[in-house]
């Protein structure tokens, strides 16, 4: 839902009905336990209540940001044309002094008049009329300056806000290509339903379009985490292992790394994915300096396969982040890579079209801002989700 430029009743509106279709589905569900599991329903019914307290508080919390936020960019429109009126006001002041000190000339042009009076008044003309075209030239230029360097620290802003909303486009534009793929493989799951056909061959045909649907979400993920330029300095996989993951639908060889890390020092990775969203354990981000980084055998879109014996091909997210953690001296660690299916979104090359014809590059690849996909920092001391 898109609430750049709704009011804050219309979008509050829409999340609210979004909210109450949800709970009244819910409520339904929870409606059609046994009655012998009783407990349930009620604990259940319970939960939803305290959560349904939790969405109003947060709406009202974030009616009251958008008026606030509203009120404060009035104010800060106004601050800033006071602003550029005082820094006007400020240099013409400067500006008049050098007027006045010409006016000083001119008093004493005056007191020597009686002994000169030609050329006393021949250089108090001169000096009038300059201090005339010194106000008329000085003032529009000093204003100009002022509102040029407001515009200025106002398009760098902007700058920065469009990368960030570059930033968002690509996870939507991910987002529906990845949705489009899990559509058409449901389409031929529905198909083959309707073709009766039952036995070994049913069972293959299904499980080969259920993992071809996983391995799509597996390279969304992928292409998620190292972004646009994001991991520029960070390893990335050799050319030479990628070859034979083209041919194998992008997955590569299973790799064997050993991490060596100090005591006082965590993983310097971050991780995304869990068997609660039917991903493996991604690696999502590799930060400099740490050792996963000076290792230089591990990539952004690693799958961890285990760790120090630990199996977590089907480990939750959480699990996953106790187990990397809770880990000490050398990390000996399976992985695998994944190489995501080449796109023109990866390369900055999507161009777009405006009204009067000119084509743009949709994605400005000199702004970059960090990446806002989920993921988890695993290390000994520091763990957040």
């Amino acid at each position: 839902m898109t609430m750049g430029n709704e009011s804050p009743v219309a979008w509050s509106d829409a999340l609210e009905k979004d909210f109450d279709k949800a709970f009244v589905a819910l409520d339904l569900l929870l409606g059609e336990i046994d009655s012998d599991q009783v407990e349930i329903t009620y604990e259940g019914r319970q939960k939803m209540t305290s959560l349904s307290g939790s969405f109003a508080q947060l709406m009202h919390k974030a009616q009251s940001m958008h008026h606030a936020l509203s009120r404060y960019e009035k104010e800060v429109a106004i601050l800033r044309r006071d602003l550029t009126d005082a820094r006007a006001d400020r240099d013409a002041m400067e500006k008049e002094m050098q007027q006045l000190m010409l006016q000083v000339h001119s008093l004493q042009c005056q007191l020597h008049a009686k002994t000169a009076p030609h050329e006393s008044d021949m250089i108090k003309k001169k000096l009038d009329t300059q201090i005339g075209q010194l106000h008329d030239v000085l003032m529009p230029s000093l204003r100009t300056e002022c509102e040029l360097d407001v515009l200025r620290k106002e398009c760098e802003r902007q700058r920065h806000l469009i990368g960030a909303l570059e930033t968002e486009v690509f996870g939507a534009r991910l987002a529906a290509k990845y949705l489009d793929k899990e559509l058409a493989g449901r389409i031929q799951q529905i198909q083959l339903l309707g073709r009766n056909m039952r036995g070994v061959e049913h069972d293959r045909l299904w499980n080969q379009l259920e993992a071809e649907i996983h391995l799509h979400r597996h390279k969304t993920v992928i292409r998620a985490c190292r972004g646009r330029g994001q991991t520029k300095g960070l390893p990335t996989p050799p050319t030479n292992d990628c070859q034979p993951a083209k041919r194998r639908r992008g997955v590569g060889e299973t790799r064997k790394v050993v991490l060596a890390k100090q005591p006082h020092e965590g993983l310097g990775i971050s991780i995304t994915g869990g068997s609660e969203h039917a991903l493996p354990i991604v690696i999502s981000e590799i930060q400099p300096g740490q050792p996963a980084h000076r290792c230089g055998q591990i990539y952004v879109g690693d799958a961890i396969l285990s760790v120090n014996g630990y199996d977590l091909r089907n480990a939750k997210h959480q699990q996953a982040v106790d187990i990397l953690s809770s880990q000490h001296g050398d990390l000996h660690m399976e992985v695998v890579y994944v190489a995501p299916d080449e796109d023109s979104d990866d390369d900055g090359t999507v161009l777009i079209e405006d009204a009067d014809g000119r084509i743009y590059n949709m994605y400005n690849n000199s702004v970059e801002e960090p990446s806002s996909s989920r993921s988890s920092t695993a290390g000994s001391h520091q763990n957040s989700e």
